[in-house]
């Protein structure tokens, strides 16, 4: 126990997997978590509790305590007490941790598995991240202004397993510290501020690299993004106990190479997990999905979560795109030959941590004959495959051939998962080897002979011999023929029906067994670490190929689902025009019947018309349109053909998507706040290259405060940042307003007969209704729910309800509905003002030297519009009065 404690103060953060012969045993608390983590026995020695699992079983419970959110040391018996007095040596070999780990039981083989760190320098915070599986590593940093959506927007799009944090950050910071307790599924790691050193971390990242500096990785001398990235690596090495060689390089990247894409922005176009369950359902990503390889799938997630922003580099991605689109014969062959290749990815990363096993060998043997034939399938067009690199050295083909075919010779092609078994290596391969299988399948034969030798001499027709674990080789006799025993047989076991016996010779037979074997095992292990330590010795080649073979694979993705979908290659301008020909939301349209998806336009530009002003009932299908925009814009940027007639995009710096919002209880926010800090976000950060999209700005609070907030964040996108904005409202009083560069577009309504049909179109000029009353019907209110809401609507707009309106109560019914206001007052007070008398008093009420030219052009087109139409006595004034520049 004192060796137990001491080993356990060391890893106090984790639970300890103490091995005692062959079981893995937990002590004291972690024998409490453990045992109710997974459900096994608590008992208790010398009052200390205690549980315990197989050793040979450990991979199950260290997956399940791992998707628990712990940690793992694994502590080994490195040696056995001398003459069996003492303790063994104990030591821990490995910390197995969400973010760390390696091994594909415990990975998800579609996702990335990211650790990440965060640490301020100075007046920057910096982030890193690294996938040890993978052996992808990057780096940014960032103005501690702002911190607050950067670290947003980073978390959500790389999801981290694991983060490593400075302790002043969560004690100090409230704005990092409530965002990190947003994720209670990821394990966090507090390390106190002296633990981030710049010498210290340049030193670990300069000699995990092999060079002098940082410089050739873009970052410089006292770059902040130092202090992130060189915790990260040294926390990696620690947990891993390993070297960890495939990390060849760090990508340091700044926002300005992507497009933009806030946390809320992700959440909202439903990207890569949708809003109902967070699975990838109903998403962007699901539709766009026809990898081959998990290697492809996890790339795809990638271009996805950080579309391109430089127009010559989407033009290439499409080129490459629409290459293999207009050659169908050469995508099936690709498809082909990419379903041939494994995640070769992570099988480089256990290969560089020297925690391969022969059946990884095996997959990447598999994984190079796929590539050969992909090279061979794009030989025409090798730019396709090596991308901006263009061809390779020529030497790269045949270092593929060559390690493909060491391992075809070397390797068993049914070998054990073990080095401890044999049956790892090829007949053929090695000559000692040989000989000594020889000799092997010899005494075998040899025993054989002797068995019937000993059959015929000693007369006993059933005498067996068989071996087991205990006590070796051994003749089996039955008590009924006892009584036949040679002289010469040595008694080794008596059982209830018979006894076991040896011979001099079957011991010197078995000797010569066991040392062959013995040797077998030792020489197939040993030539196996020489040919994984080949293998290990190109992993610059193995890790390129990895690389080219995810980009690859998601280039022939956007190319099939063009194919299977009848997407079209958009154009990519240099200007701030949008024009979408007969658009189509992808994840919509794959999730109705062929043809039943309506198409709409549309046209932004931010030097002409930039904002459209969008009306219309619910259901009619704004939120629909809104997106679609939104989603066409990033596949174009991300390099994939688009669901569209015809797309002419000019390169967006970032998209806002604020639409459907619910209230945020972790941090005490309601659903208006929310919606307040979004729409903040965005007048903050838009620039006249963003794309815009808003949806019911304001209805979270009162009517007339929702207006007002509505329409004067309107005037600031429309005015003060001229940015592309797709704006949907219920506020008809928003289409009054007159301005060069708006334009209303409506949700296209058919009334005919009673009824109303949503067509699903949009259409020039507002809309002229919002058919709340019909949408309620159409959800299964009541029907008298329905009569009543009609009467009192009647009561607040002064008409009617017409007797073939849906839903319209009859005439017999109650004559003069009542407004919910009306308490039964002098109906002389209804009467008020006229509208006339309205504007007058608007006019004379009027600050001319206050009133800029937009508000009084707004203003004429309010009044002109009370005019043109009739309103309830009274309600004229209060609408005129609530438009007043104050």
């Amino acid at each position: 126990m004192l060796q137990y404690r001491r080993i356990k103060q060391e890893h106090s953060d984790s639970i300890l997997f103490f091995r005692l012969g062959d079981f893995y045993e937990m002590f004291e608390r972690d024998a409490k978590e453990a045992s109710s983590l997974l459900n096994l026995t608590l008992t208790a020695r010398n009052g200390v509790p205690m549980c315990g699992i197989p050793y040979h079983a450990a991979h199950t419970y260290v997956a399940r305590l791992l998707r628990a959110g712990k940690k793992i040391a694994i502590c080994e018996q490195l040696s056995l007490a001398v003459g069996g007095k003492g303790l063994a040596d104990r030591e821990v070999v490995e910390v197995i941790t969400p973010g760390t780990v390696v091994d594909p039981d415990y990975l998800e083989e579609r996702s990335n598995n990211y650790l990440v760190s965060l640490a301020r320098a100075g007046e920057h915070l910096s982030l890193s991240y690294i996938d040890l599986s993978t052996g992808e590593f990057a780096t940014t940093d960032f103005p501690w202004e702002g911190r607050g959506e950067r670290i947003k927007k980073e978390l959500a799009r790389l999801a981290p397993r694991e983060l490593i944090i400075q302790e002043s950050l969560l004690e100090e910071d409230l704005t990092t510290a409530s965002l990190v307790a947003e994720r209670p599924d990821t394990v966090v790691n507090r390390y106190p501020d002296w633990n981030f050193d710049l010498k210290i971390s340049t030193n670990a990242l300069t000699r995990q690299f092999g060079t002098a500096s940082l410089k050739g990785f873009g970052i410089g001398e006292r770059s902040p993004c130092i202090y992130s990235a060189g915790i990260l690596l040294e926390y990696a090495a620690e947990t891993s106990k390993s070297l960890t060689p495939h990390i060849k390089n760090i990508r340091y990247y700044s926002d300005a190479e992507f497009l933009g894409l806030d946390e809320s922005t992700q959440r909202n176009l439903e990207i890569y997990a949708n809003l109902q369950d967070g699975t990838s359902r109903y998403t962007l990503f699901e539709v766009l999905d026809h990898t081959k390889s998990s290697m492809g799938t996890r790339r795809l997630k990638r271009w996805l979560a950080q579309p391109l922003s430089d127009a010559e580099a989407i033009r290439r991605r499409l080129d490459r795109v629409e290459f293999l689109y207009r050659n169908q014969a050469v995508l099936s062959g690709v498809r082909d030959a990419l379903g041939e290749i494994l995640d070769l990815e992570r099988l480089t990363a256990r290969i560089a941590m020297d925690r391969a096993h022969a059946k990884d060998l095996l997959g990447i043997k598999a994984s190079l004959s796929g590539t050969l034939r992909l090279l061979d399938l794009l030989s025409e067009r090798p730019e396709l495959f090596w991308s901006d690199a263009g061809s390779p050295p020529a030497s790269t083909k045949s270092e593929i051939v060559e390690l493909r075919d060491l391992l075809g010779r070397a390797i068993d092609d049914d070998p054990s998962v073990l080095l401890t078994e044999g049956g790892l290596i090829k007949e053929g391969y090695n000559e000692e080897l040989d000989e000594l299988q020889k000799l092997k399948r010899g005494s075998q034969s040899v025993l054989d002979a002797y068995l019937e030798e000993e059959r015929a001499a000693s007369g006993i027709g059933s005498l067996k011999l068989r071996y087991n674990r205990i006590i070796g080789y051994f003749f089996e006799i039955t008590k009924a023929n006892l009584g036949s025993v040679p002289p010469h047989f040595i008694r080794r076991q008596s059982l209830v029906g018979g006894e076991r016996f040896t011979t001099d010779r079957l011991v010197e037979l078995e000797t010569r067994l066991n040392s062959a074997t013995e040797r077998i095992v030792e020489l197939e292990r040993q030539l196996f670490l020489d040919v994984r330590a080949s293998v290990k010795g190109r992993l610059g080649l193995l890790l390129t190929l990895a690389d080219r073979i995810a980009d690859t694979d998601v280039l022939q993705s956007f190319a099939q689902a063009a194919t299977v979908r009848g997407y079209t290659k958009p154009q990519i301008l240099e200007s701030g025009r949008l024009t979408l020909t007969e658009g189509r939301h992808p994840v919509v349209e794959a999730n109705l019947p062929v043809g039943e998806f309506v198409p709409n336009g549309c046209v932004l530009d931010s030097d002409g018309i930039s904002f459209a002003l969008i009306t219309g009932p619910n259901m009619a299908g704004k939120s629909t349109y809104l997106r679609q925009v939104a989603l066409i814009v990033l596949m174009a940027q991300a390099g994939s053909f688009v669901p569209a007639r015809e797309a002419a995009i000019g390169v967006v710096d970032r998209i806002f998507c604020r639409v459907g919002v619910s209230d945020n209880l972790a941090r005490g926010e309601s659903t208006f706040l929310v919606e307040m800090n979004e729409t903040a976000h965005i007048l903050h950060s838009a620039t006249s290259r963003s794309l815009v999209i808003m949806d019911e700005v304001g209805r979270g609070t009162g009517t007339n405060d929702g207006l007002s907030i509505a329409w004067a964040v309107l005037e600031d996108l429309l005015e003060r940042l001229s940015v592309k904005t797709l704006f949907a409202t219920h506020y008809h009083e928003l289409t009054a307003i007159v301005h060069p560069k708006l334009h209303n577009l409506s949700m296209a309504v058919l009334e005919r007969k009673g009824e109303i049909v949503f067509l699903k179109k949009v259409a020039d000029g507002p809309s002229a209704n919002s058919y709340g009353i019909h949408v309620a019907r159409l959800a299964g209110l009541p029907e008298g729910v329905i009569a009543r809401a009609s009467n009192i609507l009647s009561g607040l707009t002064g008409e009617r309800p017409a007797e073939d309106a849906p839903g319209s109560p009859a005439r017999s019914q109650e004559a003069a509905p009542r407004s919910p206001r009306d308490k039964g007052g002098d109906p002389a007070q209804a009467e008020l003002f006229p509208v006339e008398e309205a504007i007058l008093g608007e006019l004379a009420e009027l600050l001319l030297d206050a009133t800029t030219p937009i508000e009084a052009l707004n203003l004429i087109a309010h009044w002109k519009r009370l005019l043109d139409r009739p309103a309830p006595h009274g309600q004229a004034n209060r609408e005129a009065g609530s438009h007043l520049p104050r």
